[in-house]
């Protein structure tokens, strides 16, 4: 009996696309995937979709960004998101695109390190960089123009234009910028809590919430090498931290906001902030506006000081909170394959990943 070749192989990938639903293209028992992962200076995730957004995996590791890793150790992250996403997929893979949303400066030495891993797990396409900023309007909007103005570990603004980085301000790194960061007030909580305690600046609580944090008895009155006990052992564990660490202080910066020196810290951040979109705007472009980062939300006073640059141009302000970080990157690898996501692609995509981290996570 002659048997068509042909035939019998297109009814295969019929069966394994009914097998693995529709939107994934399947090839010879594998599905076609895109790899985005939204890599910070905190943490990295790898989030992997099919050609519809569905989310098909997902993986977390520790902070990836270059600029507060050494390399080595910024690409053994990335690379450990990414092992972690594919594992959870728990399928065979062809990655069509890997796309890494990054913070922090390009390292062109990483690079052949993930490619090769990222060879390993499936990738048959290009790896493609691109800044993490870019990702936050994508998170929550279809919207190809518009700005995101983040605070998080580092901090800055960008302007987005056809769904390319048109302008950029900060976000430049704690060695050069960063102004108003997490980085940023942690490190000068660190500057006044010495001045604090070697009584050239005001007394603040942000003394003793240091202090404790770093488990320094704050009752000691003894006197090593001239200065104050808890002053001595402060400075030697803050020297003992890598400098991006110091980012863990800001959360105690915004606990304390009642504090004359912690408020005026805030103030500040707000400022640093607004001036950086103020730097960015474009008259031309309306919004939206996305907020991004875990300090942005406690810079009460930010919206209101953005909605009157917006009103004073012309404009109706629609300023919103960014969303999954992982989102907007998965947006972007889509793009960069093709496909327009609009606002129900993006509700796709979105509800998609929520359901598979809670899937991954289950609550107790």
């Amino acid at each position: 009996m002659k048997i068509n070749l042909m035939k019998t192989e297109d009814v295969r990938k019929q069966l394994l696309s009914s097998k693995y639903g529709a939107g994934k293209r399947v090839y010879y028992g594998m599905i076609t995937a895109l790899l985005a992962i939204d890599v910070g200076g905190s943490n990295s995730r790898a989030t992997l979709v099919d050609l519809a957004g569905n989310c098909l995996g997902k993986g977390r590791s520790r902070g990836g960004n270059p600029g507060s890793n050494p390399p080595d150790l910024a690409a053994a992250a990335i690379i450990s998101a990414a092992e972690a996403a594919v594992s959870d997929a728990g399928v065979d893979l062809s990655i069509a695109v890997a796309l890494l949303a990054m913070a922090g400066p390009r390292v062109n030495a990483m690079q052949p390190q993930i490619e090769a891993a990222f060879r390993a797990l499936g990738l048959s396409g290009p790896l493609v960089f691109s800044g993490d900023l870019n990702a936050l309007l994508p998170s929550v909007a279809a919207a190809t123009d518009g700005y995101c103005v983040v605070c998080g570990t580092g901090a800055g603004a960008v302007r987005i234009r056809n769904g390319e980085v048109d302008g950029v301000t900060d976000a430049a790194g704690w060695l050069l910028g960063d102004l108003g960061s997490g980085y940023w007030l942690g490190h000068h909580a660190a500057i006044a809590v010495t001045a604090a305690l070697e009584g050239r600046g005001p007394r603040t609580a942000l003394t003793e919430a240091v202090l404790d944090a770093l488990s320094i008895p704050t009752t000691s009155t003894a006197v090593v090498d001239g200065r104050p006990m808890p002053l001595r052992l402060l400075i030697d564990a803050i020297y003992a931290m890598r400098p991006i660490e110091l980012a863990k202080f800001a959360p105690l910066v915004i606990a304390n906001g009642q504090d004359a020196v912690a408020a005026e810290l805030l103030a500040q951040s707000e400022r640093y902030l607004l001036a950086d979109f103020q730097q960015v705007f474009a008259a031309d472009i309306a919004g939206p506006v996305v907020l991004g980062g875990g300090i942005i939300e406690h810079l009460t006073g930010l919206p209101s000081a953005i909605s009157e640059v917006m009103r004073a141009a012309g404009h109706v302000p629609d300023i919103r909170l960014s969303g999954d970080g992982s989102v907007g990157a998965a947006v972007l690898a889509l793009r960069h394959q093709g496909v327009t996501v609009d606002e129900a692609m993006l509700a796709t995509i979105t509800a998609s990943v929520k359901a598979r981290v809670a899937k991954s996570s289950p609550s107790d």
